[in-house]
């Protein structure tokens, strides 16, 4: 019993060290999603381009990152994340030092738009989610809300960096760096700590010994439901299924077409483009503080609940950024990384875990890769419509009004879903009647 305890938490300290792990690369990895906005304003300067024209190529880089998720997921599954994450490295690279060599807009929408896409599909949420939601169960909210606030980290450092070398050098030499230094960075994390989970564990696949009062048969309301193996397909053909996607698609679509506009929106209102970059990184640490309070919250008062403090947050920074656009008050902005920053927390934060809480289990990457679909095509949506509006409207106002129906649609939903009816958190006590 000794030697089984000593095991034990050694597993758990190991499983720890791979939510750090996944923390560095999720942080490095979306840099280059979120960095996208300050390249966004130095591609228009130099080649005048539409604002839709060059959002179409993040919409793109969306679109592909979310198509390949299955592909990733099922690779993840039958290979090992560590696999795919090192692949992944070489395709970021590779796409990155193209896009350094532009001519085009169609060159960039290949380079950025599919190999990049690609490069930070492999390294991202679909590998890494796989291997976390195996190690933990009990703490899944926390370790989930850890590596996700990498993300957060990413933005507060590699956005205003990023800016600052395309000041000094351009954006081709920036686009070089990066290209060099994160597959460097990403690639030996993967070969050095990525492990499968132990099968030695008291509790298989989880990342501890010592767990709550509640045991997981105490955890599960529908017994029938969590007793399956789920495969894709079946997963597809769920109600429940559906209505998580419709709630991921709208939910990204707000964020994102806020996201991807807020650097050129910020800037068009009068604000130096490097101040602009810097509210980008008070969004960006924000988040990462909100990711982790999102996730160990949901573990105790349950995630429609959290969602629904998300979502509000969201509401409320982009009704700030309505009013900065009629009353440009300095503060505004600083409220609006505050509140967005906690509201976008939660739509980054909860979908992996709300989707092993319904389906996890050895397809749990492939289903989260389908999911993960609509996350990226409701945001790859909203990042072209936000330019489309403006294209058309020359302004943002009407995107923003359109994002706040979209969010709160992306609460509803989720409520639908009923995440509650398949399994309590662990800080859930109460007994709820089954599915019906």
């Amino acid at each position: 019993m000794t030697a089984c305890r000593m095991r034990d938490n050694s597993s758990l300290n190991f499983g720890w060290i791979i939510v750090g792990m996944s923390f560095v690369t999720l942080g490095l990895s979306y840099a280059i999603w979120y960095s996208f906005s300050v390249f966004f304003v130095a591609l228009l300067k130099e080649f005048g381009w539409s604002r839709s024209i060059v959002a179409g190529s993040f919409s793109l880089f969306i679109i592909f990152h979310s198509i390949i998720g299955p592909f990733v997921g099922a690779l993840a599954d039958r290979y090992g994340p560590k696999k795919v994450i090192l692949v992944g490295s070489v395709l970021l690279g590779a796409g990155l030092a193209l896009c350094s060599s532009t001519r085009t807009w169609w060159q960039f929408y290949i380079f950025f738009g599919i190999i990049t896409a690609a490069g930070v599909g492999a390294t991202g949420w679909v590998p890494n989610t796989t291997i976390i939601q195996s190690w933990f169960k009990e703490k899944r909210g926390l370790a989930m809300g850890i590596i996700s606030s990498g993300i957060g980290i990413g933005i507060l450092i590699c956005v205003p960096l990023i800016q600052h070398l395309i000041n000094r050098v351009g954006w081709r030499m920036t686009y070089l760096v990066i290209a060099v230094s994160f597959p460097l960075i990403i690639a030996p994390m993967a070969i050095l700590f990525l492990k499968r989970p132990p099968l030695s564990a008291l509790s298989p696949y989880t990342g501890s010994e010592v767990l709550p009062p509640i045991t997981k048969d105490e955890l599960v309301v529908d017994k029938e439901w969590a007793s399956r193996s789920w495969t894709v397909r079946e997963a597809i053909g769920t109600k429940q299924f559906r209505l998580l996607g419709l709630a991921f698609f709208l939910g990204n679509f707000g964020t994102q077409s806020i996201l991807t506009h807020h650097v050129v929106f910020l800037v068009d209102r009068g604000l130096e483009i490097l101040f602009a970059s810097y509210v980008v990184g008070m969004v960006g640490i924000v988040s990462t503080g909100g990711k982790i309070l999102w996730g160990t919250l949901s573990d105790k008062i349950g995630r429609e609940v959290t969602y629904t403090m998300g979502i509000t947050c969201i509401v409320g920074g982009m009704i700030i950024l309505i009013l900065f656009n009629f009353l440009p008050f300095p503060v505004f902005p600083y409220f609006y990384a505050l509140f967005f920053g906690m509201g976008y927390a939660v739509t980054a934060s909860l979908p992996p875990i709300i989707t092993a809480d319904f389906f996890e289990g050895k397809s749990y990457g492939r289903i989260f890769g389908t999911a993960m679909m609509m996350t990226g095509l409701g945001a790859a949506s909203g990042a072209w419509f936000a330019g489309f509006i403006h294209d058309h409207l020359k302004s943002y106002l009407c995107a923003f009004v359109i994002t706040i129906v979209c969010v709160i649609s992306a609460c509803f939903f989720l409520w639908r879903a009923a995440p509650r009816r398949v399994r309590m958190v662990p800080g859930k006590r109460s007994k709820l009647g089954p599915r019906k």
